[in-house]
């Protein structure tokens, strides 16, 4: 097992210890919620297949992300304001995608590979500094999004052409449905809200999980909307 699997763990607890501990509505079902239940795994399919075209989440999260302002500022201060709440929303949202890019390609990496829990040249490398450190300033902010952005790059080389079909990807995903079928993660499902992130009850949320993060979506003028990936499904912090 890779070093760095021992310690980025802990630190994406860190990182995301506000939105871990997300207390589930009660699930809901209907004949009225089956078919959008549906739209959302569409939708979460949709973004799988473009981030394995393009390996980067600038795109999904320009098109696919929800717009109503205040979900969509809690969901960039992933639930914490007053920790970035000296940045901007643009500085937020060049946090987010690019931290997004960066556990999109650990995770596929994982799936498409189990030789090692990451590529050997970032096991050598200090623990990201958007993950270990709260950032004061926009330089500090500035240094860290280079940082991730260098080492996604490092990732990306091990994403040829043709990988999303090969064997192991497909393994590597029916393994994570038997898992999540054995272990009981009731996924998909539509949920009343979400008291974490302001979403009243009287709103549905829709989550699934095309691949190992759990996609949180909103209807929104119609259409399914992004707005929360759960890295650690069914963790629970406490």
């Amino acid at each position: 097992m890779g070093r760095r699997n021992v310690f980025i763990a802990p630190a994406l607890i860190l990182l995301l210890a506000p939105v871990l501990s997300i207390n589930a509505q009660t699930a809901r079902e209907n004949p009225g919620q089956n078919a959008k239940l549906k739209a959302a795994e569409a939708a979460a399919d949709l973004i799988a297949a473009r981030f394995h075209r393009d390996l980067d989440f600038k795109g999904i999260f320009a098109d696919e992300f929800v717009t109503e302002p205040r979900l969509r500022a809690r969901t960039l201060s992933l639930d914490d304001d007053e920790k970035w709440k000296q940045f901007d929303v643009a500085t937020r949202e060049r946090v987010y995608v690019t931290t997004m890019t960066f556990l999109h390609l650990w995770a596929e990496y994982m799936m498409v590979q189990k030789q090692h829990d990451v590529p050997p040249e970032i096991e050598q490398l200090p623990e990201p500094k958007l993950f270990s450190h709260s950032p004061q300033t926009m330089a500090q902010v500035d240094d860290g999004i280079s940082e991730l952005q260098q080492m996604s790059a490092m990732y990306r080389k091990y994403f040829p052409p043709g990988v999303f079909a090969g064997a192991q990807y497909r393994q590597s995903v029916s393994d994570g449905v038997a898992f999540a079928n054995a272990h009981a993660h009731n996924v998909p499902r539509v949920e009343s809200g979400n008291a974490k992130f302001g979403v009243p009850e009287s709103v549905s949320v829709y989550i699934v999980r095309p691949e190992a993060f759990d996609y949180y979506f909103v209807e929104e003028k119609g259409k399914m909307k992004l707005f929360y990936v759960n890295i650690l499904p069914n963790f629970r912090l406490f």
